[in-house]
Order: structure tokens, then C-alpha cells, then sequence
């Protein structure tokens, strides 16, 4: 089997992989992300085979709405697993100055989360990132992947569907020219991703136990 199809498998037979699947239903999974860029990085998997062959970017606002449940559980978990894992250390940082924000669920999504699709997807089922945008991560390792989440590259839920997307242009202008500019505090890196790493690294140890 292809790489490009290891998550058809949650698609077919969520029920062999519960090491990963943190719920399923015959209409959806929602899994752990094998190869997560942040601390908290989950999947919403459609099940449906004719929507998950779907371009991830072209979802029709009636899938949406049908998913939106699914998206809302997602975010609910990634709260409740940051906020039992991690302690805020009172450190006056975006995106949280107080404790009670960092406990604030509205706040938490609002400000620290991220949810939407590549525009030019690795995998061939369709399937929405749902993450914290701490991307502390060891799986986080290259400027791709990097890139890939902080970028035009990275489509917002809120804003599909959209009509078309330039693949040449995501793959080689957006991923590989983009500069790396820091998601804390925007200072840019140019194309040092190691340093990058470090100081994402420094950059959570600051706010997060």
C-alpha cells in the first residue's frame, strides 16, 4: 500500500487502530495524527468514500456543516489534553496573559488552535487538521513542514470552499521561498530552520510546564 493512502484504514476500519482513533462514528474518525507538528494534532476523517476522494479544499459549505460537529469535538479534546498535560507559568506571552484565558475554552480555540487542509494534500483521503499552534514537536523537522502550517500553503477551515488552487505555486513558491518567521513572536528566520526549532522549543518552555 502507498504512503499517500495510510489513512484509508480509518476510513474502512477505524476499529483496528485504536491506538490513534479517539472516536468514530459510521459518518467519521478523529484520530492522532501519526506524525503530529504539535503537541496536540488530530485528523477529522470522513468516511464517506466518494467525499473522502474529495479535494480537501473544494468541501461544499453542506459538508461543512455536516463535519462542524465533528470539528467541535476535535477542538474539545485538544483543550481538555493541552490544559492537563501543560500549566501555564504565569508569563505575560501571547497568546495567553493569564491563567484564566489559558483555561478559557473560547479563548483557548480562538487563539491557539488552528483548523483547515493543505492546499496541495499528501495523503489521498481528504482529511482536516485540527491542532494547537504550539509546534513543539519532534516529528517538526524540516522547513516544509513548517511551512506547510504557517503559510498560504495552510487553508482555514473558515475559508473553503475555495475554487481552484495553483499547485506549482503552493509546492515551490510557498513551501520551499517562504520565509520562517516565528508563530509566537514573528521574528524571522529566513531559511535557518534549526534555529527555527530552538527557539520555538525556548519560545513554549517560556509559557508552557
Amino acid at each position: 500500500m502507498s504512503f499517500r493512502d495510510a489513512l484509508n484504514v480509518y476510513v474502512e476500519k477505524p476499529e483496528t487502530r485504536a491506538e490513534d482513533v479517539i472516536f468514530y462514528d459510521s459518518h467519521v474518525s478523529i484520530v492522532k495524527d501519526r506524525y503530529a507538528k504539535s503537541e496536540c494534532h488530530l485528523l477529522v476523517i470522513p468516511r464517506n468514500q466518494k467525499l473522502s476522494i474529495t479535494k480537501a479544499w473544494a468541501l461544499k459549505t453542506e459538508e461543512k456543516e455536516k463535519l462542524q460537529p465533528y470539528i467541535d469535538r476535535a477542538l474539545n479534546h485538544l483543550f481538555k489534553t493541552f490544559t492537563r498535560k501543560h500549566a501555564w507559568k504565569a508569563a505575560a506571552l501571547k497568546p495567553f496573559e493569564t491563567n484564566a484565558q489559558f483555561l478559557n475554552f473560547d479563548f483557548f480555540v480562538n487563539t491557539f488552535t488552528q483548523v483547515g487542509v493543505h492546499s496541495v494534500p499528501s495523503m489521498n483521503n481528504l482529511h482536516i487538521h485540527v491542532m494547537t499552534l504550539d509546534f513543539h514537536s519532534q516529528r517538526l523537522k524540516n522547513k516544509k513542514h513548517y511551512n506547510s502550517f504557517n503559510t498560504e500553503f495552510f487553508k482555514n477551515w473558515e475559508q473553503l470552499p475555495i475554487d481552484t488552487v495553483d499547485t506549482r505555486h503552493m509546492e515551490d513558491a510557498v513551501i520551499k521561498k517562504s520565509e520562517l518567521k516565528c508563530v509566537y513572536c514573528q521574528e524571522n528566520f529566513k531559511n535557518r530552520f534549526s534555529q527555527l526549532k530552538l527557539h520555538l522549543d525556548q519560545e513554549f518552555r517560556k509559557r508552557f510546564d
